[in-house]
């Protein structure tokens, strides 16, 4: 399972890479590990979106990790299999206030 990051002020945060050993995403698909960093690092201060094409972030390589525990409460998403994720991997989004997990894909019932 690779977990991407890109709330870059999360203590778990390592250059977008998840350093958690396990994460749990809410019913409305927030990041319920998040947990602001109040000591950020320079990588972690920059406005990626803003110097992206200055200066190329840096990334941490692809990381398997088959004993990171990821629990899911979003009743709706495809990849929830009894409160677990069985996805191969999941990016968490940053939005203002939140991190959320922007891999989730509505479940289609019939």
């Amino acid at each position: 399972m690779d977990l991407k990051c890109k709330k870059l002020d999360c203590v778990y945060n390592d250059k977008f890479s998840c350093s958690a050993k396990g994460i749990t995403v809410k019913h409305n698909l927030n990041c319920a590990t998040y947990e602001k960093n109040k000591n950020l690092t320079p990588e972690q201060q920059q406005n990626v979106s803003r110097t992206m094409f200055e200066n190329a972030p840096e990334y941490h390589a692809f990381r398997h990790n088959k004993d990171v525990n990821i629990k899911c409460e979003a009743k709706q998403c495809l990849f929830n299999e009894c409160g677990n994720c069985c996805s191969n991997g999941i990016t968490v989004q940053r939005s203002n206030y939140k991190a959320y997990c922007a891999t989730a894909i509505k479940e289609n019932k019939k």
